[in-house]
């Protein structure tokens, strides 16, 4: 997959996803894919946006994510990720 405008390419064999691994995880340490958190910023987590309880989009992602996701935080660069888990864990 190219992206960013030409700028990045994603290369990965058709079974190596982030929802696939996250599906074996949950599986062998019995968690529910549903009670997971996800954060995410490009096309290569629209499976986990689909498959999680709660996704959380960057402020910088992709449109088609922004569309998926439960929220919206901030940028990578203005530690969207923290600022979530500290809001969740007050």
């Amino acid at each position: 997959m190219v992206t960013d405008g030409g700028n990045l390419v994603q290369i990965s064999s058709i079974k190596a996803s982030k929802e696939n691994a996250l599906k074996i995880l949950c599986k062998a340490m019995k968690i529910k894919v549903e009670d997971v958190m996800v954060f995410g910023d490009d096309f290569n987590d629209i499976g986990l946006f689909e498959i999680c309880g709660w996704s959380v989009a960057m402020g910088n992602a992709i449109e088609e994510l922004k569309i998926l996701s439960k929220e919206i935080t901030d940028t990578n660069d203005s530690d969207g990720v923290a600022r979530v888990l500290e809001r969740m864990l007050r």
